[in-house]
């Protein structure tokens, strides 16, 4: 029972009492005494502590609630920030120089190909080094060569709207050595590509050179080229050696495209057993040898 129907008990009882003890008579009843209203007055502040209780305990409530929706929160927030971090920590990862010929070679590949995408323009130069006529007393023959030669190199030096090479099969398999330099808005590639030999019929954009820097389609194409010359290499040999071939690059951090470069090799020439003729000159060749450089710059 709670104590507001006790009190009103306690009420009904002293009215009771208060009528039998008058016997019926109309006079009017006394005056509630001092002990009577003493235990209503604390009637009254018990109500009221009762009232002020509940608030504070509602406020109390109200507080705990908002205590564990915070440490609910809390916990919430970390496991946020914790699933964040790698997520950084991936992107620092992305951004790392990259170290090994496989991971070089990719990351020239990508800027190759981002490169190509945008469109690009670059310069093909081509040199004779050297010509040697070899045994056989044939200087005269290679005193009216040379001006073919270089006239045909001449020729095929040129410029082109795409990076050189069949870069997309590029592996680290085709590279001698590769470095890779950050200098915060730039990284520069090296890339040393293994030595290539091609015979009569070769392609392009095949071999370890190939691959990184275009070479001729073979002897055959060479020998087309040059005007005025006839030759007759079924009973010999015509060979061309790839070497020094060199991949440089520099390649914004940013956008990952090229920004300038040079492709370069040496195409070292051997002719053993070849017929010559040019005009009423007709020699045999043996033993003979040319250096041609080619240099493709961005």
């Amino acid at each position: 029972m709670s104590k507001k129907k006790i009190l009103a008990v306690i009420l009904a009882l002293v009215m009771v009492l208060s009528f039998a003890a008058c016997g019926g008579k109309t006079e009017e009843p006394a005056a509630p005494d001092e002990e009577t209203t003493e235990a209503v007055a604390e009637t009254e502040a018990v109500v009221e502590d009762e009232e002020t209780l509940a608030e504070e305990a509602e406020e109390v409530t109200e507080e705990a609630a908002e205590a564990a929706e915070e440490a609910t929160e809390a916990p919430a927030a970390q496991e946020e920030e914790e699933t964040e971090a790698p997520a950084e920590e991936t992107t620092e990862e992305a951004k790392k120089v990259p170290e090994t010929k496989e991971e070089i070679v990719e990351f020239y590949k990508a800027a190759a190909a981002a490169s190509d995408k945008a469109g690009v323009k670059t310069s093909n130069v081509m040199k004779l080094e050297s010509l040697e006529g070899g045994s056989g007393g044939v200087g005269a023959f290679v005193n009216l060569l040379e001006p073919i030669v270089r006239n045909t190199l001449e020729k095929n030096s040129s410029t082109d709207n795409h990076i050189t090479g069949g870069y997309q099969n590029l592996t680290a398999d085709d590279v001698a050595s590769a470095t890779a330099t950050d200098d915060g808005k730039y990284t520069t590639v090296t890339i040393n590509l293994k030595e290539q030999t091609d015979g009569m019929n070769g392609k392009s954009k095949e071999g370890h050179v190939g691959h990184g820097i275009s070479v001729l389609d073979g002897m055959q194409q060479a020998v087309d080229q040059l005007s005025g010359l006839d030759v007759d290499a079924s009973g010999g040999t015509l060979a061309i050696r790839y070497n020094n071939a060199q991949i440089k690059v520099k390649i914004d951090n940013e956008t990952g495209k090229i920004v300038s470069g040079t492709w370069s090799y040496k195409a070292n020439v051997t002719i053993d057993n070849v017929i010559g003729k040019i005009g009423f000159v007709k020699v045999t060749l043996k033993g003979a040898s040319a250096v041609i450089s080619q240099t493709i710059t961005m």
